[in-house]
């Protein structure tokens, strides 16, 4: 599924009649998916993938916290597939901690140890931590839709101008804005912003 439909994105373009564009939308709309899931600072699910909003699974290896609380560097995380804490960085079937021995708070990405939990604690080991979790949206917040049509808008519009900084139009010359992220997509995306992305622009 992707974050929003050809569709969706037509209500942007003007001038487009019918689905005859829809495939180059649906592309450019993959497209601007990998580019905010990348400008987020969301990982791939495994390396050559391309970033995704979407929800995804990943695997994470994690320095043991100690103590009761597990903060992951990614949010939201929508579940926990399993958790290995493994001193030996093994993490095989001895290693796994029962998932009611933990409680998630997602949008917080915390997994904290419950009180009678029989783990007890986190290690502190280095990479101690396997945890497989499913991150990203299950379904794609409006504003996120909303910056996904400007901006597929924005490269659909400016296809024929790519690489120019002025065109000549109507006898004069007009300049051409670039096809990079719009500033409003950015301020649409900023709240959503992971802890660890660097602010560029």
């Amino acid at each position: 599924m992707a974050i929003m439909t050809a569709a969706e994105a037509r209500l942007y373009v003007r001038g487009i009649t019918g689905t005859g564009e829809d495939s180059n939308l649906s592309t450019l709309i993959s497209r601007a998916d990998a580019v905010f899931a990348s400008f987020l600072g969301l990982p791939p699910a495994s390396a050559g993938d391309a970033a995704t909003l979407e929800d995804t699974t990943i695997t994470l290896y994690i320095d043991g916290p100690g103590g009761q609380e597990l903060r992951l560097p990614y949010a939201p995380i929508l579940s926990v597939t399993s958790i290995h804490d493994s001193d030996d960085r093994l993490y095989s079937s001895a290693d796994l901690v029962a998932a009611s021995d933990y409680e998630l708070y997602g949008d917080e990405s915390l997994i904290r140890l419950t009180d009678t939990s029989s783990h007890g604690y986190w290690s502190t080991t280095r990479r101690a931590i396997k945890v497989a979790a499913v991150i990203g949206f299950s379904t794609i917040p409006e504003d996120i839709k909303h910056a996904a049509g400007l901006q597929v808008a924005h490269w659909f519009q400016g296809r024929d101008h790519v690489g120019r900084k002025s065109i000549n139009q109507g006898g004069g010359s007009i300049t051409v804005n670039g096809l990079d992220l719009l500033p409003e997509v950015k301020q649409a995306l900023a709240p959503y912003r992971q802890a660890g992305a660097i602010w560029v622009g």
